[in-house]
């Protein structure tokens, strides 16, 4: 695995691992609920902001780290995806709660770093170019 491969995947790990603790942490008021952070939403109390944080902003890092070190098909649009709710949910966040936090700037970098980190294409895995039979002028190109 090359360093820019294990960076992804401490990044995805260090987005995901903690956007579910601080899902968990809204959602068991181990964080005290301020009123000033759903004033301004739809949100009655921290307890849904936090399923989301923990099942779709966590989830979606956690599955992607899972993905690239697995090499499984699809890992590049995992992490793709995973880094871009990170940034989406930073930006709704500062919107909604009109309040800043010098983590929010971290979160948002590191989401935007996942996506740019994210190889088009696996550069680990060898192109094979292989001829079907019975096709003499159709080459395919795929993943060794």
């Amino acid at each position: 695995m090359t360093r820019t491969m294990k960076v992804l995947v401490g990044l995805l790990l260090f987005n995901g691992l903690s956007a579910a603790a601080g899902g968990l942490a809204l959602m068991t008021d181990w964080i005290p609920e301020q009123a000033s952070w759903v004033r301004d939403t739809d949100f009655a109390s921290n307890y849904f902001p936090g399923v989301i944080l923990m099942a779709v902003v966590g989830g979606s890092s956690l599955i992607a780290a899972t993905a690239l070190v697995k090499r499984s098909d699809g890992w590049q649009l995992a992490s793709i995806v995973a880094g871009t709710v990170m940034v989406f949910w930073i930006i709704g966040e500062v919107a909604s709660i009109r309040g800043f936090h010098v983590l929010q700037v971290v979160y948002l970098v590191t989401g935007a770093l996942v996506v740019t980190l994210t190889p088009r294409r696996d550069a680990e895995r060898p192109l094979r170019i292989t001829e079907e039979p019975g096709s003499s002028s159709t080459d395919r190109v795929g993943r060794a």
